[in-house]
């Protein structure tokens, strides 16, 4: 299973078919409004890796603050034969500019700084720094990453993220560094690592978010960190993106954002190149590509220094994750994002509405439900406790182009954050979607509407009776039936902190073909709870799949079942009931046993 701005957000671009609209050609000439990039070179010119050697001097190109190029020294200290991957060395090499001087060293975000010759040849890009802080780089050798153009597999896919993160440094290469004043030998033996592009994460709720964001930062092995939204009005173009410059690559954009921040290597008509090492590593990719402002470098003497900055609007797609960086198409929009949209009714009456366009389709429940929870809090004015009524409507099209729309009302409440129920009821609906076997799916859109209140409406079951010599009373723990015949059962519930009451029927039938003799359960339960039954049936298909999506109960229902063991596997039958209203987490059960 991707985002003059003074906030954290993103806007959208408008688009027709993923072609942009209204912005300007790509060329290969470096953006007039960024004076310090007509010092670097795009459509450059690779600088042979083998003359990389101890002291060639060169010219690097970064952006500490703002949307400027600022340039760097670098002085070659050797290589490492094989150091990023086999085949591919590394280039060390000593950094400084009064900007590294003011971060203590090489940081996250300057992945992908290219490093020219005196004579504009390209040595390569800045990818890798030191396990200590330091203004000791690795660079990534231009003639790999020129290879990104045309044939990806020129650049040579690392088989996992792992292999491109950490570079040991040879014995006899330990006393070069050293030299070099920057780092002793005790931090030079622990070696270079990928310089990290964290994961930042805007306009989501302020808490109870770790269950979306967990996915990204245990599939990237990266850190996922947040940061106060706003919403930019601002279109961004393609020209945006030039040699040197901030270059940021998105899972989604719009009202909550995920990106990863870091610097363009080149330009080339429409391609761009960027980081210098993979960010997911995963081969063929669909992200968003983003220009970005840079708001300020933060030093960091412990883990080292990094970029905090606000990406713009969309203006190019990623093609390829791989070995030594980011591919991607300017001009063109991701072939699948899928727009996750709110319109939601606060107790004021207000319609609040909002919208994220999610990118990475394997992220389509974290996205979803992050913009969803993010959607309440909003239109609540808080992230509280609280009840809401929402209807989900999920579209998608299967491997064979066929539509599919799945569509879930119910009713939800929290004493706590409402917020995060409303969102993880719609995580529980798309994760299956995306991490399901069968066939690929694309998500095509989410709408949410509904009405939202700062109101707790809930029930809770008082009591379940069942019906002997025509008089109501209390369930027992066990009772006896006949096959086929119905199990007479109600339930009352009361409204929470008020004198509210309503009974609910949940007659039940015994499943016809019930042995005699055999025994099984009778369950009454909310709906939600219901959902996550241990007996539940794996989906054979993405038939079976979608249709128990569409009949999943809900947390407005209470759920009554009868469930009587066999050889041949347990006989079901089941019951459920409407309330207009949540309904808190209750469960009963009682021992059956067939006459």
């Amino acid at each position: 299973m991707s985002r003059s701005r003074t906030a954290y957000g993103l806007v959208a671009t408008a688009a027709v078919s993923g072609l942009l609209i209204a912005v300007p050609a790509v060329t290969s000439s470096a953006a007039p409004a960024a004076p310090a990039a007509a010092a670097a070179t795009n459509c450059p010119t690779a600088f042979p890796t083998a003359s990389a050697v101890d002291g060639v001097k060169g010219t690097g190109y970064t952006v500490e603050k703002g949307t400027t190029a600022d340039p760097f020294t670098a002085t070659v200290l050797g290589r490492i034969t094989d150091g990023i991957a086999p085949g591919i060395d590394m280039i060390m090499a000593d950094l400084d500019s009064p900007a590294l001087e003011r971060a203590g060293g090489v940081w996250a975000g300057m992945s992908g700084s290219p490093v020219y010759t005196s004579d504009g040849k390209l040595i390569g890009s800045v990818s890798y720094g030191l396990a200590s802080p330091s203004s000791i780089a690795g660079i990534t050798p231009a003639a790999d990453m020129l290879a990104l153009r045309n044939d990806p597999s020129n650049a040579r896919r690392a088989g996992s993220t792992e292999a491109n993160r950490k570079v040991a440094v040879p014995s006899a290469s330990l006393n070069r560094l050293v030299r070099t004043g920057s780092v002793t030998k005790a931090q030079a033996a622990k070696g270079f690592k990928l310089l990290d592009a964290p994961v930042t994460a805007v306009g989501v709720a302020k808490k109870n978010t770790s269950k979306f964001l967990k996915d990204i930062a245990e599939d990237s092995g990266l850190a996922v960190r947040t940061a106060a939204a706003g919403k930019s009005t601002a279109q961004s173009s393609p020209s945006e993106i030039f040699a040197g410059s901030n270059y940021a690559a998105a899972f989604s954009y719009g009202d909550v954002a995920l990106y990863a921040l870091g610097t363009t290597t080149y330009v080339c008509d429409d391609t761009a190149v960027a980081f210098g090492h993979p960010f997911y590593s995963n081969g063929p990719a669909d992200y968003s590509v983003h220009p970005a402002e840079a708001v300020y470098v933060q030093p960091d003497p412990t883990f080292g220094p990094f970029k905090v900055g606000n990406a713009g609007g969309p203006v190019g797609t990623v093609t390829w994750d791989g070995t030594v960086g980011l591919r991607s198409t300017l001009g063109q929009l991701p072939q699948h994002q899928f727009p996750v949209t709110s319109s939601l009714v606060n107790d004021q009456g207000k319609t609040v509405t909002g919208k994220t366009v999610g990118v990475y389709q394997p992220y389509a429940a974290d996205i979803a439900a992050l913009h969803t929870q993010s959607a309440v809090v909003k239109a609540l004015g808080a992230q509280s406790a609280g009840s809401a009524a929402v209807k989900i409507t999920v579209t998608g099209t299967r491997a064979n182009g066929k539509k599919f729309t799945i569509t879930h009302q119910d009713h939800f409440a929290d004493t706590y954050d409402v917020s995060y129920v409303v969102g993880d009821s719609l995580y529980s609906l798309l994760y299956p979607l995306a991490s399901q076997p069968f066939e690929d799916v694309n998500i095509t859109g989410v709408k949410i509407t509904g009405t939202v209140s700062t109101t707790i409406r809930q029930y809770r079951v008082s009591k379940v009776e069942t019906k002997e010599n025509g008089k109501w009373v209390a369930l027992k723990n066990e009772a006896t039936v006949a096959a086929g015949a119905a199990i007479p059962l109600r339930a009352t519930l009361k409204g929470y902190r008020s004198t509210d009451s309503v009974t609910v029927p949940l007659t039940v039938s015994v499943p016809d073909e019930a042995p005699s003799g055999s025994t099984g359960t009778l369950t009454v339960e909310d709906g939600l709870s219901a959902s996550y039954e241990t007996d539940y049936q794996e989906p054979q298909s993405l038939n079976d799949l979608i249709k128990q999506l569409k009949d999943a109960p809900s947390a407005d229902q209470l759920v009554s079942k009868a469930s009587i063991d066999t050889e041949g596997g347990p006989l079901v039958s089941w019951r459920t009931a409407d309330v207009d209203a949540a309904v808190a987490s209750y469960y009963q059960q009682i021992a059956v046993t067939v006459e």
